[in-house]
């Protein structure tokens, strides 16, 4: 598996700059919260002025007590510098807290409407952004943006806020030391601009590099036996510190640009107190100005610089932030799979295809011109080689998908027209991946909690399923994730029971036994024939002695019906049907003699 740089910036946002729409859009998030974010902006003027009157009062204590040796009053002046001090340490206190409130719940906000999201997006949109990536955009970038309400926007206002303040002091207390200490702001906006783009840019390729190891992550730890059952440990850690280098080299050019950023407003900061000391200690000199002035403009330059210093750190966590903005809001605008229609509809199961056709690039066909009718209360099965569009149809009758041609009936309706919840409560789905959730049996059988117990284990003694659940301890039994704790028989069994919770009138087995031995395939079927119970059965199947008694067979090959009929008849007609029923009959029969093979030596021994 290459990952060359496409695989990096397949999930990076490469637009043109939408500082202002994003945070606009992001504002909205803050109407629940105004009155938290409305105190937090109140907070900032008084903390503006806890910090600025400080250096005036060194200004006070040295020009009107220590210089002409006043000493009396001076505890005073030092009584009320320690309460500015005090003040500053409380305001910042209450200031931080109420903005990291704002900023927790604003993030709790964006996840929950994320995660409501995700179920509702069309299954196109999972083909082409893997889980680990998704679980970027719900984590680490959410945590960005809500760093951007309490160090990013709030904080930067404030730092802004205070700058305005310290120039207006400083315009008030000297003029001509004020043109020396802000001679140096144009070097610093053009420096600013300057760093702007490279930053903006190397953000959005560490939020890509980042979601790439995360889906890789994700992709291994769920293959993690696969990856020891082909010895391909090696491989991955090769394939991961790639990935990985790949990381730390975009987060040490944002770190280079922040840290660069950060050392020219230092050194501009410096650039600036060297020039008031020389302008102001020939003012002082010559009696223009006086030394307490000179120490207070020295203080009033470093509390200056002392937040621009704060703003290009806040500006880097501002970028990130609008990165991950990008990212989150362009989930958001996924378009959402298709809602509306009919949500209550009812009839016996029967289905009926009319010139379906469909592709998932929109090129190649998989099915081409499929007319299928499954009549109320019987069978139909579905075979064919791999890649015939067996499963595709599977997806189209359950409306993960819709055909690019042709229309598809139940009972009469269209799919297009009816809600895809009400359709998938309609229809009963097993696959041949069972997947069960971390929880107890109960909660993977029923969520909706629409049955009562007896009921539900009715349902599993209908199923077959009722010896697995007894034997796992109950409703109440804990599944592990992904049912870890099940063979791959007993987690069909228990996904056949979820699929008649709803008592659908059709049910459709995609390859539901491909992967079980002889004897859980027979349970399985067992379980199968005692819920068919009036149903129309759709069965999907590679394994063709699983579908000998349907209704009726169906044979695809390249997404177009070749051959339909019953297992007689197909077998008669020597086509398609018979040869793949002649090459799996010597297949069993190789395993029936290895078998006898294996019992004979055993009996030797």
């Amino acid at each position: 598996m290459a990952h060359g740089p496409h695989f990096h910036d397949s999930d990076e946002i490469t637009g043109r700059h939408l500082d202002w729409p994003l945070f606009r859009r992001f504002l909205g998030y803050l109407r629940l919260y105004r009155f938290s974010a409305l105190t937090a902006f109140m907070l900032l003027p008084m903390l503006a002025g806890a910090r600025l009157v400080q250096p005036y009062l060194l200004k006070v204590g040295i020009d009107d007590y220590i210089v002409p040796g006043a000493i009396d009053g001076l505890w005073l002046v030092a009584l009320l510098f320690l309460a500015a001090v005090l003040a500053e340490g409380v305001l910042v206190y209450l200031q931080t807290f109420v903005v990291q409130l704002v900023g927790q719940r604003i993030m709790a906000d964006l996840r929950s409407e994320g995660f409501a999201r995700l179920p509702r997006l069309p299954a196109s949109f999972y083909d082409r952004h893997s889980s680990g990536r998704l679980v970027t955009r719900l984590t680490s970038d959410v945590e960005n943006v809500g760093e951007m309400f309490g160090s990013g926007v709030v904080s930067a206002l404030g730092d802004l806020l205070t700058l305005a303040a310290i120039v207006a002091i400083m315009l008030w207390m000297s003029p001509s030391l004020s043109l020396v200490a802000l001679a140096v702001i144009p070097v610093l906006l053009l420096f600013g601009g300057f760093f702007r783009h490279y930053i903006r840019r190397a953000n959005r390729q560490v939020r890509a590099r980042l979601a790439s190891l995360n889906g890789y992550v994700a992709e291994r730890i769920s293959g993690v036996d696969e990856v020891r059952l082909f010895v391909q440990e090696k491989r991955t850690l090769k394939e991961f510190d790639h990935l990985q280098d790949s990381y730390q080299r975009a987060s040490m050019r944002v770190i280079n640009w922040d840290a660069s950023l950060y050392a020219v407003v230092e050194a501009l900061g410096a650039v600036a107190i060297a020039a008031i000391l020389w302008r102001g200690g020939g003012e002082v000199i010559a009696g223009v100005a006086s030394f307490g002035t000179l120490v207070a403009f020295i203080e009033y330059v470093q509390k200056f610089f002392a937040p621009l210093r704060d703003l290009s750190a806040k500006y880097a966590v501002i970028q990130a932030s609008n990165s991950s903005l990008e990212r989150i809001f362009d989930l958001f605008d996924q378009p959402q799979e298709p809602q509306g229609g009919a949500s209550e509809t009812s009839g016996p199961g029967a289905l009926c295809l009319e010139k379906v056709s469909f592709s998932y690039d929109g090129k190649t066909p998989v099915l081409q011109d499929l007319d299928l009718e499954l009549p109320p209360g019987s069978s139909l099965a579905v075979v064919g080689d791999t890649g015939s569009g067996k499963t595709t149809l599977a997806r189209l009758l359950l409306r993960f998908y819709e055909p690019s041609g042709g229309r598809i009936l139940l009972d009469g309706v269209d799919l297009a027209q009816i809600d895809p919840q009400a359709v998938r409560r309609r229809v009963g789905w097993v696959g041949q991946e069972p997947f069960l959730f971390d929880g107890s049996v109960r909660d993977n059988l029923d969520p909706e909690k629409i049955c009562e117990d007896d009921k539900l284990w009715e349902i599993l003694q209908r199923s077959g399923a009722a010896g697995v659940v007894e034997r796992l301890g109950g409703l109440q039994a804990c599944i592990a994730e992904r049912g870890r704790n099940l063979s791959a028989g007993q987690r069909q069994l228990l996904c056949l029971a979820r699929a008649l919770v709803h008592d659908p009138p059709l049910l459709i087995l995609d390859e539901a036994t491909s992967r079980l031995d002889a004897e859980t395939e027979q349970q399985v079927r067992s379980g199968v024939e005692a819920a068919h119970g009036g149903r129309s059965v759709l069965l999907i199947a590679h394994r063709l002695r699983s579908i000998v008694d349907a209704d009726r067979i169906v044979v695809l090959r390249r997404g177009r019906i070749t051959e339909q009929g019953r297992h007689a008849e197909l077998l008669q007609k020597q086509g398609v049907y018979a040869r793949l029923w002649r090459l799996q009959a010597l297949e069993d029969g190789r395993g029936s003699t290895q078998r006898m093979e294996e019992r004979d030596d055993d009996r030797r021994r």
